[in-house]
């Protein structure tokens, strides 16, 4: 493109600014400006792993439990993660944190059929695996 009052190049430092002549000074405010699209960002999609028992019990410790992450607007970060059942491949719902017991670094799942895991980060966050809940009853 060339400048209208004086003929010569017009330059463009950022796409989100109108050209401008740098000999005349003649900025071009009728250019249209680009509309930023955001592409959807599928990395994080799908994004699943198993997590193996840890836990004492000597016939699970052959049983793993699947983990993917999941896009969740309402959650603060943005995203969230699935856990399915290790019993029955269906979806756990997560239990309310109560301060009786449960170390900074468990996070507890129920399914409906009454299954109740913990699962167990490490103090960097990432999953180390997962152990069986033992019920609380109040006295």
């Amino acid at each position: 493109m060339s400048c209208p009052r004086c003929g010569s190049r017009l330059s463009q430092n950022y796409i989100t600014e109108p050209p401008l002549c740098v000999t005349c000074g003649w900025e071009y405010y009728d250019y249209p400006l680009p509309k930023h699209t955001r592409q959807r960002n599928t990395l994080m999609d799908g994004v699943s792993s198993l997590l193996r028992y840890i836990g004492f019990a000597k016939p699970l410790m052959d049983i793993t439990m699947t983990v993917h992450v999941k896009r969740d607007p309402l959650l603060q970060a943005g995203v969230g993660i699935v856990v399915s059942c290790p019993y029955d491949g269906k979806e756990m719902k997560a239990i309310p944190k109560s301060n009786r017991g449960r170390a900074r670094y468990e996070r507890a799942y129920r399914c409906g059929r009454e299954h109740r895991v913990i699962l167990m980060n490490s103090s960097n966050g990432e999953l180390r695996g997962w152990m069986l809940q033992e019920k609380v009853y109040d006295s």
